[in-house]
C-alpha cells in the first residue's frame, strides 16, 4: 500500500495528521475490515483506532500500526475518539469532509482543540492509480465473475423470473468464494432490459426477447463488475442490430484506453460509434467509471469529465443502447490503463450468446 506517499502529502500540505473516518478509505490504508474503526495518520506514525469487537483481530493483523481500543475502560466512544485526536493529532488535523455526517463534524468542531481542515477525495488520486496487488485481486474477482455468468447460462432456461436467477446469481459467486454482491445484481428480461438501472422484480424470464444481466462480486474486499445482454430464443432484428453496435461501440472505447488519454476522450469513441448509427439519444449513461474496493470510483469516464487517466487505472467500458418499451443492450468489461494501451481482464467473449 502507498502509505509512505499518503504520509508524505500529508507533510506536503503542512497538516500535522489526518483522521480517516470511511470504512472504504480505512479499508484501504489498512487492509482490515471493519464497521467501528479510524485512521489516524501523521507524517512518521500510523493509528488504527477500533472497538473491542474488532480489536483482538486487528492486533492479529496489524503488526506495524499503533492500535488504540476505543471505549476502553466503558468511556463513550465518541469521546474518546476525541480525547485520542486531541492526544495525538497535533495542530492541524485533516478530516474526510465528503464522508462525514454534519453532526459527526459539529461534535469534532466542538470539542477539538486543534484546527480542523476537510478535504474531499484526499485518497482519490491514490486508489485510482492501482498496486499490482490490488489489480491481482480485482483480475481473479474479475475471473470468478465470468465463471459464475458461465454457470448461471445453465440455469436461465430453468428460472421462473428475474428474482429466481438472481438468488442463482447470488448463490454462484458464495460458491466461486466470493464474500457477496458488489451491488445488487440487475436482472432485466423483455422490455425491462430498455430501464439501464432495472429493479429485478417477478417479471418472467420471457421467450424470444432480450435478457440484461449485470452483476458483480466482492473479493477479498475489491469488486468486479460485469455486464451481458443474451438473446433468449429469436429477437427482433432491430434488436440483434443493436448488439452489434454496442459491441462495435465497446471495443472503439477499449482502443482509446492508455495512461494518460483524456478520459473524455473513451467516452466520445464509444458515443460517436452509436452516433454514427443514429442511435445516439438512446445512450444514455456515460461509458464506464472506476472501480476497486468500492463499485464505483473515480474516474467517471464521461465526456464531461477533465480527469487524465492514471496508470493502472481499473475502469469499466460499458456502452448501451436502450429501446423504451422493446429492450436494451449493454456490454461490460473490466480493463486496466496501461503505459503502452489497455489490458483486458474480463474473459468472457463479446460475440452474442443465444439461450
Amino acid at each position: 500500500m502507498k502509505i509512505k506517499e499518503i504520509q508524505q502529502e500529508i507533510e506536503k500540505k503542512q497538516l500535522s495528521s489526518f483522521l480517516f473516518s470511511s470504512r472504504p478509505n480505512v479499508f484501504y490504508l489498512s487492509g482490515f475490515s471493519s464497521t467501528n474503526a479510524y485512521i489516524l495518520l501523521t507524517p512518521t506514525e500510523k493509528y488504527f483506532i477500533t472497538d473491542s469487537r474488532y480489536y483482538e483481530g486487528a492486533k492479529e493483523k496489524l503488526k506495524d500500526w499503533k492500535l488504540i481500543l476505543l471505549g476502553e475502560g466503558g468511556k463513550k466512544q465518541l469521546e474518546h475518539l476525541i480525547e485520542i485526536i486531541n492526544s495525538y493529532g497535533g495542530k492541524k488535523i485533516g478530516f474526510e469532509e465528503d464522508r462525514v455526517t454534519l453532526s459527526f463534524y459539529k461534535k469534532l468542531k466542538e470539542n477539538i482543540k486543534s484546527d480542523l481542515i476537510g478535504y474531499s477525495g484526499f485518497l482519490t488520486r491514490f486508489r485510482m492509480g492501482k498496486t499490482e496487488k490490488e489489480i491481482q485481486i480485482i483480475r481473479t474477482a474479475v475471473e470468478k465473475t465470468d465463471a459464475v455468468f458461465q454457470k448461471i447460462l445453465d440455469y436461465i432456461p430453468r428460472a421462473t423470473d428475474e428474482l429466481d436467477l438472481r438468488r442463482e446469481i447470488i448463490n454462484s459467486i458464495f460458491l466461486e468464494g466470493g464474500t457477496g454482491e458488489s451491488f445488487p445484481a440487475i436482472v432485466a428480461s423483455g422490455e425491462n432490459s430498455a430501464i439501464p438501472h432495472h429493479e429485478t422484480s417477478h417479471t418472467p424470464i420471457k421467450n424470444n426477447s432480450l435478457l440484461l444481466i449485470d452483476m458483480g462480486m466482492v473479493y477479498e474486499g475489491y469488486c468486479s463488475d460485469f455486464t451481458r445482454t443474451v438473446f433468449v430464443g429469436s429477437v427482433d432484428p432491430e434488436l440483434e442490430k443493436i448488439y452489434q453496435i454496442v459491441r462495435e461501440a465497446h471495443l472503439r472505447a477499449v482502443e482509446k484506453v492508455k495512461a494518460g488519454v483524456p478520459v473524455k476522450e473513451i467516452d466520445m469513441a464509444a458515443r460517436e460509434t452509436i452516433k454514427k448509427y443514429g442511435y445516439e439519444k438512446y445512450f444514455t449513461h456515460s461509458t464506464g467509471h472506476g472501480v476497486g474496493i468500492e463499485i464505483h470510483e473515480a474516474p467517471r469516464i464521461s465526456n464531461q469529465s477533465e480527469e487524465i487517466l492514471e496508470e493502472n487505472a481499473v475502469i469499466t467500458i460499458e456502452p448501451g443502447i436502450y429501446l423504451p418499451g422493446k429492450g436494451g443492450v449493454r456490454l461490460e468489461n473490466i480493463v486496466v490503463a496501461r503505459k503502452d494501451g489497455c489490458e483486458v481482464l474480463t474473459g468472457t467473449p463479446l460475440e452474442p450468446v443465444v439461450i
